[in-house]
């Protein structure tokens, strides 16, 4: 869950936000640990790692990377990041401190609804260089199709996005979607989301998962795109 937000989000508010909306819970780790291995043929073992608003870090605790980052704007969470894992404190607008095509997989939990379509836009360009040719951006993100009235929910939310937009919103900013799921996980935690780990790796192999409330996108810079923009 994100706390990457704009930049005139107040110290306070930033620092409270996971208080407030999303207290720390040990057992969240079983559904994580679960989710990285489902989540795992999308990452380069190989390459470097970027988890965006990493939140208590549980993405980056269970994938395996050649270099793990993780950045958020609340300080207090690096505390529950795994030693390895190297911090980015500042904000996700911010331009990031990587070369250009040097990141193999970008994990986005929760975060683009708390930016408008011209902020996310904004680092999706950023995203597209810092990736390598091949480079991943793994996306869970909450789905207004399924979930309509809890979607603001959450005081933070900015911007609404469904499944099929985000997959627009994706192409047009120079990326190619390689993996759509529309139903993916429930739309919170604090849903009647199983924290027994078989039980999420079960419900991961359902056709049909009830209570679905987010989806999952996966997509890789449109390198094409770029070379046909490149030849006009």
């Amino acid at each position: 869950m994100s706390t990457s937000m704009s930049p005139e989000a107040t110290e306070i508010f930033v620092n409270e936000y996971h208080r407030v909306r999303l207290p720390f819970d040990p057992e969240r780790a079983k559904v994580w640990r679960a989710l990285c291995r489902y989540l795992a043929p999308w990452v380069d073992p190989q390459s470097a790692l970027l988890d965006l608003g990493a939140g208590y870090g549980d993405f980056s605790r269970f994938s395996i990377a050649n270099q793990k980052w993780a950045l958020d704007m609340n300080p207090d969470l690096i505390a529950h990041w795994e030693a390895s894992v190297q911090p980015l404190m500042q904000s996700a607008l911010d331009p990031l401190p990587f070369q250009t095509g040097t990141l193999g997989t970008v994990f986005a939990s929760n975060f683009f609804e708390h930016f408008t379509t011209d902020q996310g836009s904004r680092i999706l360009l950023e995203l597209r260089r810092v990736l390598r040719p091949g480079g991943r951006i793994i996306v869970v993100q909450p789905n207004f199709r399924l979930q309509p009235r809890r979607y603001f929910d959450d005081y933070t939310h900015k911007t609404i996005y469904t499944d099929a937009g985000f997959k627009d919103f994706l192409a047009a900013s120079g990326f190619r979607v390689i993996r759509s799921e529309p139903r993916f996980t429930p739309f919170t935690m604090k849903s009647r989301w199983p924290k027994a780990e078989w039980m999420v790796d079960l419900y991961l192999r359902l056709p049909f998962r009830p209570f679905a409330g987010q989806f999952l996108m996966v997509a890789e810079p449109d390198n094409s795109e770029a070379g046909s923009k490149g030849a006009m």
